[in-house]
């Protein structure tokens, strides 16, 4: 009996290890969230161009911005670096 609780702990420390270690961004769960995700790399002009000006922009203090949009019933957050560029995109709840 004891070896059947030892292994079944050993399997349940397995999978919670497994599953903290997989990638945990919020874009890449369905394929209707990760729709944002394909703007990483591109300019906030062709992001402003294609969603037009954000609801609120907020400078970072090592520079770039933070660019907070509501998008087809969605609230979603891009940030730049300080050459414009979209580092990160996710979709806030």
């Amino acid at each position: 009996m004891k070896g059947f609780i030892a292994a079944g702990a050993l399997a349940m420390g397995v999978m919670v290890t497994l599953g903290a270690c997989g990638p945990h961004q919020p874009w890449v769960t369905t394929s209707s969230e990760s729709s944002h995700a394909q703007w990483i790399g591109h300019n906030r002009v062709e992001l402003v161009h294609q969603m037009g000006q954000p609801k609120e922009t907020v400078p970072k203090t090592e520079g770039g911005e933070m660019l907070y949009y509501p998008w087809e019933g969605h609230q979603y957050v891009f940030e730049t670096d300080r050459q414009g560029n979209i580092i990160s995109a996710m979709q806030s709840k």
